[in-house]
């Protein structure tokens, strides 16, 4: 167990990324003409999940080809600079280290000034936030912009995921997580944003991770966003009961109590603990 709550990485991963024909697509001209290819098979994918239901992406007007759920972070706090960020106790750390301007969503109500970023599966419990619509309602009273990260979609299973309220103003996913390509990042983002900001731009003069896209294609042609899941479920479930923790809907995440696992305590809320090498361990019969 760790306090690093890394998605699992499965061996196949690396055998398929050796499949890469990166020599015919060097002799093709452009190599990496790739984009709009890119972006309709990871939309499948998201919609063809059989282990979790998706809607209310359709509702967006713009799509664009990201460098992972993170590059849609980093635009967010350029576009919302005047605003004050507003993240729940246990989120991506990241935010509150390249943006200290932030406030808990638990400690104080929105206010018209706020923006807000919330994970989704939510990234210390694996599952929806519970007070995710209280959230929305209340943003969306308020005029609020709210985006979702859904960088943990592709390690979950039996979760619905509703994009339908107007307080949600971008959509994240990425195959960081669920098809193992962390270190060659792509994504998708589902917005209304067709403007002057870095990620439409980049997108409207194809300058953008086209190499990565193509990779990400190479992926999606062999897995899909039940992979993970489906592979690794029984394992999760098995090691999680021999610890005495509670399995979450992300197979590498699991929740302690603060009896037992006072070390793992994040934000002075969540007992989170990492469990990814645990679970590749037992599904190999290693453990």
């Amino acid at each position: 167990m760790t306090s690093k709550t890394q998605a699992v990485y499965d061996y196949q991963f690396v055998l398929r990324l050796k499949e890469a024909p990166i020599s015919d697509w060097m002799s093709c001209s452009p190599p990496f003409s790739c984009k709009d290819e890119y972006l309709e098979k990871i939309d499948n994918l998201i919609h063809t999940s059989k282990l979790n239901t998706v809607k209310g992406l359709q509702r967006f007007s713009s799509r664009h080809l990201i460098n992972g759920t993170t590059q849609s972070f980093d635009e967010a706090y350029h576009r919302y600079s005047k605003k004050r960020l507003r993240i729940f106790r246990g989120e991506y750390a990241y935010h509150k280290r390249v943006n200290p301007d932030y406030v808990y969503l638990e400690d104080e109500p929105l206010k018209e000034n706020d923006f807000v970023i919330i994970s989704f599966p939510f990234c210390s419990t694996g599952d929806k936030h519970e007070l995710l619509e209280k959230t929305l309602n209340e943003a969306g009273r308020l005029n609020v912009p709210v985006e979702i990260d859904c960088a943990y979609f592709g390690t979950c299973h039996s979760i619905e995921f509703d994009f339908t309220h107007d307080a949600i103003k971008a959509v994240s996913f990425s195959l960081s997580k669920g098809m193992g390509m962390g270190d060659i990042r792509s994504g998708i983002r589902y917005s209304f944003y067709d403007d002057d900001y870095p990620i439409a731009q980049q997108n409207n003069y194809n300058h953008t991770v086209l190499l990565a896209a193509k990779m990400g294609i190479h992926m999606m042609d062999k897995f899909n966003f039940d992979y993970i899941p489906n592979t690794y479920r029984e394992a999760q479930k098995s090691v999680c009961s021999e610890l005495g923790v509670t399995a979450t809907k992300c197979m590498h995440l699991a929740i302690g109590d603060k009896e037992s696992f006072l070390d793992y305590l994040v934000d002075d809320k969540y007992y989170r603990l990492g469990i990814r090498e645990a679970v590749k361990k037992r599904n190999q019969g290693k453990l």
